[in-house]
């Protein structure tokens, strides 16, 4: 079977909030596709004998009412038409929804291996993709009423002739089940393949500047296409079947379309049959066959359906609790016991317990690479580790500005109002606002601020949300020189009644505003003292 029972109930799952507009769609496709197919057949019947016999009334009347249905006929397509693009936009916006929701329960761990650009496709592409289903129903609605609506004029003109379909619809069914399962698997690679090289070219765009200046345009070149590789020949392989299935198949339908046409042919000669019965009969079957066809590639269609909704499922299969691998402390309290975690294959803690208390200043320190900042995003709960417990605050009790630091879409006013409406005080905001002196960013895309003035502005978001524990990645990184005391004063302040944690390459001359100092010495090897 092309798509497997449970992702046909995923898929009705998934249509059911637009199932009336769903409905009366499909039910006016299946009024449109037996009319027609009754329609035409016939009405070429009645036309041609109707020239045979001389009836000049007759035709005319009848060649008016044709063309009366017909325009007709096209005005309802061109509604059907806008109503189905509607409804898929309507699938593919609540899909994005839907899996960005999930993304945001995903493994932080997930997300740092695969890359942005993974996901853009995963959130984007298969949504659009996945709406594509809209088509699959209609097409397929479609086709079945056509072929039922034309198999029964063709057995009212002459059933003798429509056995010519029971010979070929077996094997038909047998190509089906024979291709279905491959096209699936290659579009599940095709899928994954592609979401892979996006990551990668998200990469390569993002190093404009480096490429540019070291002329590395042949090695950028070089992973464009080494990374592109695997995605085309999932493409390919899954084009192969796809054609392979679709050409068989038009072979055996090519023997049933002449079958009838000879057939047919011979009772014109005995008389058994009219040459309006004969257009007619060729006229249904040419509908049949047609239908039949798309039938036939509606097979790949809904193996990569079924492959979509797969890929579907398991990026929901993904999320989790952000807290699930943590225990969640009563107090303000963190604790580390015996805690193992390694990251890219490299020791960052081994073995390792400490407790951070309520109110406590602790200054995070460490040569370049031994894994502080990958620390902090294990303190924060974004990472989960290989062995021991954490215990803390809930996420929603700590607050952060971590390394890669990124706002949501707008300006940074419209990102620090958003905190406000889930609960932020505007007065601190105000105030945080004019002791940095960013308002003048406010009203600017976070990315097109200078690299001091995103420092700042992490540094006043973070500090917006009420927590029990504060942890800031080298708040100091491109701020000033006159201007860093004063900052880590704001911070101080902010934070007198939660435990703050601060990494900083220049933490020594700051070090009497800390009581604690954390150094990580590479190896898995952590001090607190």
């Amino acid at each position: 079977m092309p798509i497997s029972k449970s992702n046909i109930k995923t898929a009705g799952q998934l249509l059911a909030p637009q199932k009336s507009r769903l409905a009366l769609l499909l039910v006016l496709t299946a009024i449109q596709a037996v009319f027609f197919t009754v329609v035409d057949p016939l009405a070429l019947k009645w036309l041609i004998d109707a020239i045979n016999e001389g009836n000049q009334s007759f035709f005319m009347w009848l060649a008016i009412i044709v063309t009366s249905v017909a325009t007709g006929g096209r005005l309802l397509i061109y509604w059907t038409t806008l109503t189905r693009q509607k409804i898929k936009n309507t699938l593919q916006e609540q899909l994005s929804v839907d899996l960005a929701n999930s993304y945001y329960q995903h493994d932080c761990q997930e997300i740092t291996h695969h890359g942005r650009g993974y996901y853009i496709s995963r959130l984007y592409d298969e949504p659009k993709k996945l709406s594509e289903m809209i088509d699959t129903l209609v097409a397929f609605t479609t086709c079945v009423f056509i072929c039922i609506s034309g198999i029964s004029v063709a057995i009212w003109i002459s059933w003798e002739i429509t056995l010519a379909l029971a010979i070929i619809l077996p094997c038909l069914y047998f190509l089906a089940n024979r291709f279905s399962g491959k096209i699936s698997d290659s579009t599940k690679q095709l899928q994954e393949s592609e979401a892979q090289f996006k990551s990668i070219l998200a990469t390569v765009v993002d190093s404009y500047k480096h490429v540019r200046l070291f002329s590395l345009n042949k090695t950028a070149q070089s992973t464009i296409k080494s990374g592109l590789q695997a995605s085309l020949d999932a493409q390919y392989k899954n084009t192969r079947y796809s054609a392979l299935y679709q050409s068989i198949s038009a072979v055996f339908l090519s023997y049933a379309e002449l079958a009838v046409i000879i057939v047919a042919g011979f009772q014109v000669i005995l008389g058994v049959i009219t040459i309006g019965s004969l257009f007619a009969l060729t006229r249904a079957f040419s509908l049949i066959i047609n239908a039949v066809e798309q039938l036939s590639a509606l097979v790949p269609r809904l193996a990569t359906l079924d492959a979509l909704l797969d890929r579907y499922n398991e990026f929901k299969s993904l999320a989790t609790d952000a807290d699930a691998h943590t225990q969640l402390a009563n107090s303000d309290t963190i604790c580390f016991n015996n805690v193992d975690f390694d990251f890219q294959a490299k020791p960052i803690l081994k073995s390792t317990s400490l407790t951070v208390d309520k109110c406590d200043r602790v200054l995070i320190s460490g040569p370049n690479g031994a894994g502080k900042s990958t620390l902090a995003h294990l303190l924060t709960g974004f990472y989960t580790p290989n062995q021991g417990e954490i215990s803390k605050p809930a996420m929603s009790h700590i607050s952060a500005s971590l390394y890669p630091f990124g706002l949501l879409p707008g300006t940074v006013g419209d990102n620090i109002d958003r905190i406000i409406a889930q609960g932020g005080d505007r007065q601190k905001a105000d105030e945080l606002v004019a002791k940095l002196g960013i308002l003048e960013c406010l009203d600017k895309p976070f990315e097109r601020l200078s690299e001091g003035q995103k420092k700042k502005c992490q540094i006043a978001i973070c500090l917006l949300k009420t927590a029990s524990v504060y942890l800031l990645d080298e708040p100091l990184a491109n701020i000033d020189d006159a201007s860093k005391g004063d900052i880590l004063q704001i911070i101080n302040d902010y934070t007198k009644n939660a435990a703050l944690l601060m990494i900083m390459h220049e933490g020594n001359r700051f070090s009497h505003m800390f009581n604690r100092f954390l150094n990580i010495e590479g190896q898995g090897n952590v001090k607190l003292v």
